[in-house]
């Protein structure tokens, strides 16, 4: 039996594409109110970022959380809707296909939530079994990889959509604390789907090889995302960069290991660009050349960290500018609150 493949991709964004500098000097600046917040922006390396917002009149008033999230599932649903039918055609496969369906996000949600609403809209089986990740921040992309090999481990011809929504715009603080100055400074709003399944021969895809998931709960407290009366409060110290250096190199060699490989094997690094300093530092560990960044920061400069979205972007960049050829290895890796990281090995 072939390991599962990924049948189909699709990234998307909000229609409003604001530069790094619009963000600071006509939007955020009036609500820092920190002459540290230029320098923080301009250091991210960013360029442009999407939002769900025209605007930031939204963000005047510091708006409730229930007025956020209100925000968020009218604008996922339409985004989220098209980004499925373009996955489900990359992969040559209609809504009634689908078997199991997983949506993740970190910066809105609701009971029956997207899963449900989706379903519906599209016209999926009512037996469709659904999941949904929420809360997990950055890394739950890759985690939502691991959970389709579940489905598919127990059920070898099913087929599995993730559904990645993250629109972290809408919950920009106000105030001159340095987490919400980098928070303004770093992340935008994104979607990405993706369906896995049993391969087709006919289709040079990539295969899931293997998985892992690493948590140091000793630095738990560094990263977070904390529910307020005005959002999404978020938290990052500016260590976990230092200490994603120091856990990541032998995480990796020992995850290449369970397959008989090393780092030399590797022909595309997927880093989740969290920041520019954790693709640096991560950089560094594994000793990679600027070259062997390239998607990740190209992902970055384009539309910053967009959570849980980001490695999907990541991936994308690979396949369509990288042209893997059979046989290619790529490594994703993302990071998140916990403090987790996130591994997965894949092959065409």
């Amino acid at each position: 039996m072939t390991n599962p493949a990924i049948l189909g991709l699709a990234t998307g964004v909000p229609k409003n594409r604001h530069t790094q500098t619009e963000l600071h000097n006509r939007w955020l600046s009036p609500f820092i109110n920190s002459r540290r917040a230029k320098a923080i922006f301009a250091a991210a390396e960013i360029d442009t970022r999407y939002s769900v917002l025209t605007t930031s009149d939204f963000l005047a008033d510091e708006p409730g959380s229930k007025a956020r999230n209100d925000l968020y599932l009218e604008a996922a649903r339409p985004l989220s809707a098209d980004a499925i039918k373009r996955a489900l055609s990359d992969a040559n496969l209609a809504p009634t296909d689908i078997d199991h369906f997983i949506v993740i996000s970190c910066t809105g949600f609701d009971t029956p939530g997207l899963d449900v609403m989706l379903a519906g809209d599209l016209g999926m089986r009512p037996n469709l079994r659904r999941s949904a990740l929420i809360g997990m921040g950055c890394h739950a992309g890759l985690t939502g990889v691991d959970r389709a090999l579940l489905e598919l481990a127990a059920r070898p011809q099913s087929r599995v959509l993730i559904l990645a929504v993250e629109f972290t715009t809408i919950h920009f603080q106000h105030g001159s604390k340095i987490e919400n100055m980098v928070a303004g400074a770093i992340f935008g709003d994104g979607l990405a789907a993706v369906v896995i399944g049993p391969d087709s021969p006919d289709n040079n895809r990539p295969h899931i090889l293997n998985t892992m998931t690493y948590s140091d709960y000793t630095t738990q407290n560094l990263m977070g995302v904390h529910l307020s009366d005005k959002g999404f409060q978020i938290h990052l110290a500016t260590r976990v960069p230092k200490i994603l250096r120091a856990i990541v190199p032998n995480l990796v060699t020992d995850f290449l290991s369970q397959s008989g490989l090393n780092t030399t094997d590797i022909k595309f690094w997927g880093i989740h660009p969290g920041g520019a300093k954790i693709v640096d530092y991560v950089g560094q560990a594994l000793e990679l050349q600027p070259e062997e960044l390239r998607y990740s920061r190209q992902v970055l400069r384009q539309y910053g960290n967009m959570s849980s979205v980001t490695i999907f972007f990541v991936l994308d960049e690979i396949i369509r500018q990288g042209q893997p050829q059979p046989g290619y290895y790529a490594l994703l890796l993302t990071f998140g609150p916990g403090l987790t990281l996130e591994l997965c090995l894949v092959q065409w």
